[in-house]
């Protein structure tokens, strides 16, 4: 607690010309001896604070000080700033902004964040359901909502929420489903009607893991070899690995390279309409052909 204390006295100083020993003790609800203590302690920490008797009097530090090495080395410091940044990036806690400027004042560092994160989407996605599903962790809440399956299908969930995960350009949601008995991931942008109960969870085995049934399965790769207009360098340059790309002609991209034989690859091909050929594997130009003539048909009166 004193280490606590002479933080946030520092803090104080930093911002103050002087203050009282009484306006400290006050601060912190601790005697005038008790503060006299952490000035004491702050002097053998050789923080460079000193008092001053009479009328005009107080506790004050040296106008230059900014919290030296003996506490903290330069690296360490960098550490915590950069860790309290990182949360700040995603609205872990709503005091880190406050405690984040106390320190950076301490440390006498103003490092720019070296990180932002943006949860909302082009097209104005609301992030209240990640804010309230990361409130129902921290404080073991059940929650509930309708989830929709890869099928269109809607089932009603009651889950303990343990974590939220971020990959492969997604949210997802790891609980314990309470229907299922057994851990399961959600992905955030099929939860809806989220709502937060007065359940608490249970306490569980910590190494419970997700069903073999939901880890993905390691998909058949191929060696993609296929030409693209160009014009849609955008999209290429963003969604495939740069050394699988090069220029094949004034308007045309070669991209090349083993990839994993998903419904994500034949999509996202077909997306790619009239600017994209497929020169191998012959079968998935065969395959796609198929798709192209059933898609054909559903335009067909």
């Amino acid at each position: 607690m004193q280490i606590n204390r002479i933080f946030g006295i520092t803090y104080l100083l930093l911002n103050h010309e002087h203050m009282t020993a009484k306006m400290l003790s006050e601060k912190f609800n601790v005697s005038i001896r008790t503060i006299y203590r952490d000035i004491d302690r702050m002097s053998q920490l050789g923080i460079p604070i000193y008092t001053e008797r009479g009328k005009r009097g107080g506790v004050s530090l040296l106008s230059d000080f900014v919290l030296s090495k003996v506490l903290l080395d330069t690296d360490e410091r960098k550490s915590i700033l950069q860790a309290l940044q990182t949360t700040r990036a995603i609205n872990f806690d709503p005091k880190n902004e406050e405690t984040l400027a106390k320190l950076t004042a301490l440390f006498g560092i103003q490092d720019p964040p070296w990180l932002a994160i943006d949860f909302s989407t082009w097209y104005g996605f609301s992030t209240h359901d990640f804010e309230q599903l990361k409130t129902a962790i921290l404080s073991q809440k059940v929650v509930t909502f309708n989830y929709h399956n890869s099928k269109g299908e809607m089932n009603f969930r009651t889950v303990e929420p343990t974590q939220l995960i971020f990959k492969s350009m997604g949210w997802y949601l790891k609980a314990y489903c309470l229907k299922k008995q057994e851990v399961r991931m959600f992905k955030l942008s099929r939860i809806t009607k989220l709502e937060t109960t007065e359940q608490s969870v249970e306490n569980r085995p910590s190494d419970i893991q997700v069903v073999n049934s939901l880890k993905p399965q390691t998909p058949e790769m191929i060696h993609l070899k296929m030409l693209v207009s160009l014009q849609l360098g955008y999209r290429i340059y963003d969604d495939f690995p740069i050394d699988t790309i090069q220029k094949y002609s004034d308007k045309t991209l070669l991209i090349e390279g083993m990839f994993p034989k998903t419904e994500w690859l034949y999509s996202y091909i077909l997306s790619l309409g009239q600017a994209v050929k497929v020169i191998e594997p012959f079968a998935l130009k065969q395959e796609l052909l198929t798709m192209i003539k059933k898609m054909e048909e559903n335009y067909h009166e």
